[in-house]
């Protein structure tokens, strides 16, 4: 899970996210996102990433309404929890790791 705010944000392993209130326990939404998940999601740059296992990545704005930002695909399987450094998202696949930013103007 993933807390921003007063709201935390999970996913299971079958596909289901879901955003609780942290302070009262509410459910605000819980949605299929599609897919199997092991990472568990991750906040940065005022987004939230769920990155399934097939290295399918779904953005969403953080927030009591669900509000898909993209959808990104690696094409490689994507297991493991990422990190954040230097404004950058780092993340492990299968066979590659990337350093995901972006582009300096």
């Amino acid at each position: 899970p993933v807390l921003v705010g007063n709201h935390l944000y999970l996913v299971n392993d079958a596909g289901i996210a879901s955003c609780f209130d942290a302070k009262t326990g509410e459910l605000h939404w819980r949605e299929r996102l599609g897919g199997g998940f092991y990472a568990s999601p991750l906040s940065a740059d005022g987004r939230i990433y769920f990155f399934d296992i097939t290295g399918t990545t779904t953005v969403i704005k953080p927030g009591k309404e669900f509000e898909i930002v993209a959808k990104n695909n690696l094409e490689e399987k994507t297991m493991a929890s990422p990190a954040v450094a230097d404004k950058a998202i780092f993340l492990r696949t299968a066979g590659n790791l990337y350093r995901l930013e972006q582009k300096k103007k």
